[in-house]
Formats: structure tokens, sequence, C-alpha cells
């Protein structure tokens, strides 16, 4: 009998859980957890294991300790070299995106402005961290990234480091849109089929707002096997993604994130290919339509679509989304307009001609944590009566 494939969930949290909670019953993989809190997601999986035997599955879920800092590589080169991992999929983060999301309404908004761009340091270090303990362990193994992909891959692209592949965010667009196009042509969702280009800032907002002023995408798509791209106006089709398949967001909407996992680490090792939607493959920024099987992921862009002109609607999302450039050192620059938000709301200085090193992601990362807590602190002293707007003026909340 074949042995099960190991995965490895790195990142305790709230993504890793609903993933688990999705794999575990299906009893496909060997499953293993790190996390820099053993405690924590010890109890997390003891939770996982017990539900799934409400359904008489016996899993075996093992937990590791594992903090992806510079100072720990070395010992999590040892701990991957011990688990010898299929597929690792990292969900950590030093602040999740959803974190700004809790804020009071108007600081929110306010701070939303700067976009996920300007975050990107909280993202990158720990997945640096990662990819540099899985070049000295296990460099043929698997990675699948959860955190920020669209930008993330194709930065650690230009230091040797990148991931497969990535998940969610234009993923997490495509079965409203395949609804959308559905309800528009009267028929059913499993009648279309979608192929989608787009980076993370138009997946973000095509849920929330229908389709931005100044929209980077590409749409093909056919109704039962018969190519009918264009035929209906996109700003009909993504209108109606807003106003008809509107949805829980935040935690409750990581389900769809958990999903896209899902669908991507499932399929990694089948024997067909299997058409799905990833970003950051094979370091790539933005999000593509890819076919997943056979230890491999590919792009799948439709016909007639230049791969130079799928890279460059994906850049011009990276610009949208607060970041100018990703140099060819991998070091990256960010819009002025989005750090001006950013210094604004939150105090956080950055000169307009500094670069984001991916070697010391982690620095930047700490600094604007740092900032970021003091900001939490003073709406706490305020009671969350005042909060600061990129105008500089307060407004009264509520």
């Amino acid at each position: 009998m074949q042995r099960k494939k190991r995965l490895l969930i790195v990142g305790g949290g709230n993504l890793c859980l609903q993933i688990l909670q999705i794999l575990v019953p299906r009893d496909q993989f060997e499953f293993h957890v790190a996390s820099r809190d053993l405690e924590k997601v010890t109890r997390m999986c003891n939770l996982v294991r017990l539900a799934a035997l409400q359904l008489d599955v016996h899993a075996q879920i093992h937990c590791w300790k594992m903090d992806l800092v510079e100072s720990d590589i070395e010992r999590n080169a040892e701990t991957l070299t011990r688990i010898r991992p299929d597929i690792i999929l990292n969900c950590a983060s030093l602040q999740s995106w959803r974190v700004i999301t809790q804020l009071p309404k108007a600081a929110f908004e306010a701070l939303d402005q700067a976009q996920l761009g300007p975050w990107l340091p909280m993202h990158l270090a720990p997945a640096y961290a990662l990819m540099r303990a899985v070049k000295h362990a296990c460099p043929k193994t698997l990675v699948v990234n959860a955190a920020f992909p669209d930008a993330v891959n194709p930065v650690l692209y230009k230091v040797g480091l990148a991931p497969t592949v990535g998940i969610g965010n234009i993923a997490n667009l495509v079965p409203a849109t395949r609804s959308a196009i559905a309800r528009l042509a009267r028929c059913e969702p499993h009648d279309v089929r979608v192929k989608l280009i787009g980076q993370h800032y138009f997946s973000h907002f095509v849920p929330r707002g229908g389709m931005p002023s100044k929209a980077h995408f590409n749409l093909n798509y056919w109704i039962n096997g018969r190519d009918f791209s264009g035929f209906h106006d996109p700003r009909e089709i993504f209108k109606c993604v807003a106003e008809h398949f509107r949805r829980l967001g935040g935690v409750d909407g990581q389900y769809l994130t958990a999903m896209s996992a899902v669908s991507v680490i499932s399929n990694l090792f089948s024997d067909t290919e299997v058409h799905t939607h990833a970003p950051g493959p094979d370091g790539l920024p933005g999000g593509y339509p890819v076919k997943v099987g056979m230890g491999r992921v590919l792009l799948d862009i439709p016909w007639g679509v230049l791969r130079s002109v799928a890279l460059e609607i994906n850049n011009a999302g990276l610009r949208q989304d607060g970041i100018e450039a990703i140099h060819a050192d991998g070091s990256v620059t960010f819009g002025a307009p989005h750090m001006a938000v950013m210094e604004e709301v939150l105090k956080y200085k950055w000169a307009s001609n500094e670069k984001l090193d991916v070697h010391n992601a982690a620095a930047h990362a700490d600094a604007l944590g740092r900032t970021y807590q003091t900001y939490i602190d003073t709406i706490r002293q305020q009671g969350d009566r005042y909060v600061t707007r990129p105008s500089g003026h307060a407004r009264r909340a509520g």
C-alpha cells in the first residue's frame, strides 16, 4: 500500500484550523502542524482529531514547534528533515490582513486606503525564513504559500526562494464570477467555466464594490463548452458578483480561502491535471488560471493571451495595491500615495526613495508592528470616540 503524502501546515491560526476541518475527515494525508505556540496548536489539533472521530475517522496529526525567525533557521531545517514533508502549506504571518478590519469603522476605512502592499513585511518576513529552511532541508518539497502570495512569491523568486504556488485571492473571486455569469445567462454555475487573470487588489475590490474604475484583469468564459467571452459586459458581471453573491468576510470569509487551499493541495499529486486558479505560480506576480497535478503547477492562460500581457495586468494590480515595483534583487519600492496614508494614519514614516530589502524584512515588520500597536493603544485611550482620517482631521466615530 502506497504511503500517504505528508502535509505540513506551518502557522496554527484560523486558516490552518479551517483547512484541517475540511481535510482531516477525508483522511488523505499524514498531517503535521508547526507553530511557535506548541500548546495552542496541540489543543487545536486535538479538537480536530476528536471531531473526526465523530465520523469514525481516526486521524493522526503530529504537532511541532517552529518559530519563523532568523535565529531559528537551522533548527527549523532540522525539524523539516525529521518530518520530510511532501507538501508544505505556509499560513504564517506576523499580522493577518484581517486585523485592521477589527478597527472602528472610520479608522478601518482610513487605513484601508493604503491597501495591502505596505503591509508586505508582515507576510514576507516569516515566508523568507521558512523558505531558507526549506532550501537547506528539503528543496524539492512543494510549497504552497497563503501569505500575500501575489507579492511575496515574486519577491522570493528574485532571491531564488519562490514557493511553488499560492492560494486564495483570485481563486476566491472565481466561484462568484461563475455564478454571476450563470445568472445573466440563465444557466447553472456548473455549466460555466472561467479563466480569470487579476491581482489581489482586483479580487479584493470586486466582491465589495463591483468593477473598479481602473480595472486590470482578463476574463474568458465558456458556457456548456462554447466560448462566450465578451458576450456579457464585465461591468454587469462584476456588479452581479457584488450585489447578488455578497458574502461574509473577515474570519468567516476565510472558509473560501480554505477551500481554495484544498483545491490545490488535494490535487498536487493527482494522476490527472485539475483546472483551478491560484496566485503566485512559479514566482509570478498576481493570480492566474493554473493546472494542478502530477506534482506540478502549470500556467493555464487562455489561448490568445500573451504571457507578457498577463504579467502586465498583474503588475498594474500590484501598483494599485501599493507596490510600485519588485526589483531584480528582490527589493521593493512602495507607492508614494499608499505610504502617505500609512504616515498620516499610523505615523509610520517611509522615505520616498527607500526600498524594502528582503533580507531586512523582519526588521521592517517589527517597526511596522510597533507603530501599529501604538496606534491601537491611542484608539483605546480615546475610547474609540475619535479616529484619525487621511485628511489629518479628527472625526467623531458613530
